[in-house]
Order: C-alpha cells, then structure tokens, then sequence
C-alpha cells in the first residue's frame, strides 16, 4: 500500500546572527497545486491533507481560545465560561475512567495507532456550529457532533471532535469521547476500515459499501453504554416495549438511521452483550483489534438469532415505566 504522508507546513530556520535570531513566518502553502485525495482514500499521485489542516487559520480566528484538560485532551473553544471548562474536562476524565475500567486498556492503544490527543471543537451554539463546522471541517452539519478520526497510522495525524454548547453544556461529548477511546483501543483502522454504508465527508469512504453486518449496533451502543451506564433512562423507558430482536439490531445500517434504533436500542444490545454475554464480546474484539473484520462478520452470523429470547427476557429486568404524558 503506498504510504500516506501527511502535508505539513514547511517553517523557515532562523537565521542567527551574532547573539540575534531572525524568526521567519511558516511559508504559506497553496493547496490548489497540490492533488488532494477526496477523504480517506488515497490514490496514486494524492496527498492526504484532511479539512482541518487546509482551513487551520480560518478555525483559529473563530475557535480562538484553547484550554489543556490534560495531556491528552485539548478544548479549542469560541466562547466557554470557567465553569463549562471545568465541568467538560471532569466529563472527559471521568468517562476515559470509566471505559479503561471496562475495557483495561489504558497505556494498551491499538497497532498503528497515533491519535495519543483529542482536540474537541466546540462551537458557542447551534447556529454558530450549522454556520461555521461544514467549512472548517467538511462535515454536515446535521448533527449533535462528529468524532474525526483521520487517517491514526500516520505520524503527524490529529483526532478531532467537532461540538457545540447547548444550555452551557458541551452537547453529546461523552458520546463522542467514547468514539475516540473506541477507536484507538478496540476497533483497529481509520474510520473506513471497518465494514459500514456511510459515505458522507470528511472520510468518504469508498463505494460500493460491502456487505453487512456493519459494526454501526456496537460503535454508536458503546458510546451511549459508556457515556450513561445504567442511567440511560429513554432507553430504558423502550425496553419494554421489545421493538427489536437482538440479531435486528446487529444489522443496524445508515439505511434504517433512527435515533431510537441506532442510539437507544444500540445502548441496549451493547449493555446487554456486556453484562449477559462477555465471552462472546471478547471474541469479537479479539478480530476486531486486528483489523480482521471478515472474521467479526462471521461471528455475527454465526450468532444469528441464538440469544434474541434471553435478549428479551433481560430487557423485562432493565424496563422502566414511561413518563405519564
């Protein structure tokens, strides 16, 4: 495979004179005579240089403002109070608490994998993230948030979250957290590497999509499972009403996206297959840390429709009532 080279800015040396040194500004580059690969794919003669690093400057002058939550977690900010700072970084710590607890995989990141910093890109609001996030990052902006994994085997790659404040509050960054911590200790590869039908930018993955089942039930259930455990109570409030079998919800795509199936009922298949059947979970990440995704499609297939009636029956011990209208 022809190695992907990151394009970085070409900074000028100082010139020392005596006890005086001269800084010169980074030469600007003009990616027009460059031939940029379209997302994650890159062909012969292409350079990989993803959104965010093009449009750097016009991020800046809008997400001014940058605070170190740790080493590892950076939010650049438009406009956050003290307090929404504090509470978002406490939110990030404790929830990669959390997922090591799950997973003990901390200091243990995937083969390839670089993104060692997240930096999340929080917008003042909605209208500020719908005006600005489609430009800076090549993302829709038709969404609560996007993790941007980029292409983690090279070097200089940056792992980034795209977000926005809502009531004060950074809107799903747990959620999104979690596809980080997903993506750089389970689920081996960039965002295109494992099997799925989503198309849409910054990655774009390659067309046709190949055959199901996708990995979309355990990414998007993860990040619900991790970010509420057992406080998800709009799932919950579903659970009774066994809309899905198990084996449906394996085979969740783009093609059926509904919030209910893909978030809520993704929730619950993963929590269930966590505490009921984590044996079986840990065959499956047993391929899916090596990138063997062939693999991971034969175990779901061969799961089949084995554990829909105790799927069912668990859901009746995990039901809540609905709030009376």
């Amino acid at each position: 495979m022809m190695k992907k080279i990151l394009l970085l800015s070409i900074v000028s040396a100082g010139l020392i004179a005596g006890c005086q040194t001269t800084q010169h500004a980074p030469a600007p580059i003009d990616y027009s005579t460059i031939k940029l690969a379209k997302g994650n794919i890159v062909k012969e003669g292409e350079t990989y240089v993803p959104a965010w690093v093009i449009n750097k400057d016009q991020i800046k002058q809008v997400l001014a403002f940058e605070h170190h939550c740790a080493d590892n977690l950076v939010l650049r900010y438009q406009k956050m109070s003290a307090s929404d700072i504090e509470e978002s970084c406490k939110l990030l710590k404790d929830t990669e608490e959390r997922f090591h607890q799950l997973f003990n995989r901390k200091g243990k990141p995937l083969l390839h994998d670089n993104n060692d910093v997240l930096r999340a890109n929080i917008y003042a609001g909605r209208d500020d993230y719908v005006k600005y996030v489609t430009d800076h990052f090549d993302v829709p902006s038709n969404n609560g948030g996007m993790y941007l994994e980029g292409l983690p085997h090279m070097e200089n790659n940056s792992a980034e979250y795209v977000a926005y404040l809502r009531n004060g509050k950074v809107w799903n960054l747990n959620h999104e957290f979690v596809h980080y911590l997903d993506g750089r200790f389970n689920t081996y590869g960039d965002y295109c590497s494992p099997p799925h039908d989503n198309h849409y930018g910054p990655e774009y993955c390659p067309t046709p999509a190949p055959e199901p089942p996708y990995l979309i039930w355990w990414g998007e259930g993860l990040g619900e499972y991790v970010a509420h455990m057992n406080d998800n109570k709009r799932a919950l409030q579903l659970a009774g009403d066994k809309t899905y079998q198990l084996s449906e919800l394996f085979y969740n795509n783009s093609a059926n996206w509904d919030t209910n199936r893909i978030y809520r009922w993704g929730y619950l298949a993963v929590r269930y297959m966590m505490e009921n059947q984590r044996d079986k979970v840990e065959e499956m990440l047993s391929h899916v840390r090596r990138g063997d995704y062939s693999r991971y499609q034969k175990i779901v297939k061969d799961w089949g429709t084995s554990m829909d009636s105790d799927f069912h029956a668990w859901l009746d011990t995990v039901a809540i009532a609905k709030d009376k209208k």
